[in-house]
């Protein structure tokens, strides 16, 4: 296959995809964003009792 009817044919391809609005694209990005936080907030409170625990455990 040439690199030229490759071409052809990936351009072809990409006609055919249903792309995401962009309201779809910016809710999907807030979501991500949203979750991100929650996760990132979630394991910085695990760390901040654990280490808090630990304190204790070794003070003793």
């Amino acid at each position: 296959m040439s690199p030229f009817q490759f071409l052809k044919e990936v351009r072809e391809e990409l006609s055919r995809v249903s792309w995401p609005s962009k309201e779809e694209v910016v809710e999907a990005t807030v979501g991500v964003i949203l979750f991100c936080a929650f996760v990132a907030v979630y394991f910085w409170a695990l760390d901040f009792i654990f280490s808090r625990a630990l304190e204790l455990i070794i003070a003793k």
